[in-house]
Order: structure tokens, then C-alpha cells, then sequence
């Protein structure tokens, strides 16, 4: 199960010009999804924004606690987007999913390696393509992580989609073809070179400029 992080918000008024929130310190942010039926305005304490995102990934689970004058609303979500100043990088906007039990939503779950690779050993090296992988997963279905064991992989081997799919939950689809690498362990390069291909690393290809806008115009 994913990891649980709550946080206490307050209501915003969606009339109001979100320059004058964040100029109090204040992130505007969205709730929504399916299972809503309007979108929730609410405003996040900048701080406590800051430190949310630090320790929250895509597969966070969050309960919003929603506070208004007279109202108070729990919402199980998570984070959807997160749009950041393009000076600054700090945090502007957020978006908050809830989804729709029985229905499946795509996200990213990273994939945690272990173990060190039998062809590690004899002098290869690791090459990593698919770092999290993309599913269609039920809510109730999310985990923080896939754990890959890869401690049995020799010099040339690797392991593709098809070969983790067992590791994935029960409700899981990927949503990558079957035949993507995964990670591979990779021989050695020869340490001996020919002349042959000194000389190929020597010769330096022709510079071809591309043309011009202008350029094209004169001809």
C-alpha cells in the first residue's frame, strides 16, 4: 500500500486573484477528479507546501483535510501537477487527483533495484533504461515501489517488461510493450584497439551548417 501523508487546508476563494494569495504566502491549488462532483479552490501554506513535496512522490496517497467557514471535507487524492515559478522554481499551483474507487488511473511507479548483479562481478556494469514504469493501476492498488531482484543477472543479460510484470499488483497494466529493456548488464569494451579504429576516432566528421532562415529567404 501506497504511503499515507495528511495535511490540513483551508477553502479559497476562486473569485479572488491568486497574485493576492501567494503574495500572503499562500499557494493556490485544485481538487478534482471523478468522484467530485466540482472541483475543490483551497490554499496551501507555502511552507508547509515546501515540505509536503519534499517527502510526497506520485504514488503518495494524501488526505486533505478541507476546513471552510462553516464546513469541513476529507478528500483521499494525489498529486497530479505541480506548476513552479519558470525564475524561481518555486511552487505556484498545484493539482490534487482524487480518483474513483473501481477505476483505474495511470500513473508511474519507480522500481527499487537489489542485489548486485553476478555479471557486475566479473567486470561489467550496470545499464539502467526504465527507471519507473508506467501502469494502469486501481487506487487501492497503489504501492510506492516495485522491488526488482537483479542480483542474478550475468555478463549480457538483462531484464524487459515481460520479466517484471509478475512483480506488479494484481490490478496493475503496464502501459509499456512487453519487449522494453528494463536494465541489462553490459561486457566490457576491449581494451585493445586497432588502428583501424584509432584513425576512425581521430578523423573528424565535416561540420554541414544548417541554413539560415535569412538564408533561405536570398536564395
Amino acid at each position: 500500500m501506497a504511503t499515507v501523508f495528511k495535511m490540513n487546508v483551508n477553502r479559497r476563494d476562486s473569485k479572488v486573484k491568486a497574485k493576492k494569495f501567494r503574495n500572503e504566502k499562500l499557494i493556490p491549488a485544485e481538487v478534482y477528479g471523478p468522484a467530485l462532483k466540482e472541483n475543490k479552490h483551497i490554499n496551501i501554506p507555502y511552507k508547509e507546501l515546501e515540505s509536503m513535496l519534499e517527502k510526497v512522490s506520485e504514488t503518495t496517497l494524501i488526505e486533505l483535510n478541507v476546513k471552510g467557514e462553516d464546513s469541513e471535507e476529507k478528500f483521499t487524492c494525489f498529486v497530479k501537477s505541480v506548476q513552479r515559478h519558470k525564475v524561481s522554481d518555486q511552487p505556484i499551483h498545484v493539482d490534487f487527483y482524487v480518483p474513483e474507487e473501481g477505476r483505474k488511473m495511470n500513473l508511474r511507479i519507480p522500481l527499487e533495484f537489489e542485489g548486485e548483479p553476478i555479471g557486475v562481478t566479473q567486470g561489467g556494469y550496470l545499464n539502467t533504461y526504465v527507471h519507473e514504469i508506467p501502469v494502469a493501476i486501481l487506487p487501492s492498488d497503489i504501492v510506492d515501489s516495485i522491488k526488482v531482484d537483479i542480483s542474478a543477472l550475468k555478463l549480457g543479460e538483462s531484464l524487459s517488461v515481460s520479466d517484471i510484470k509478475s512483480l506488479l499488483p494484481k490490478s496493475a497494466e503496464s502501459l509499456l510493450e512487453d519487449e522494453e529493456l528494463v536494465i541489462s548488464v553490459i561486457e566490457p569494451k576491449s581494451a585493445e584497439v586497432t588502428e583501424e579504429t584509432q584513425e576512425e576516432e581521430i578523423t573528424e566528421p565535416e561540420v554541414i551548417q544548417e541554413k539560415s532562415t535569412q538564408d533561405m529567404k536570398e536564395e
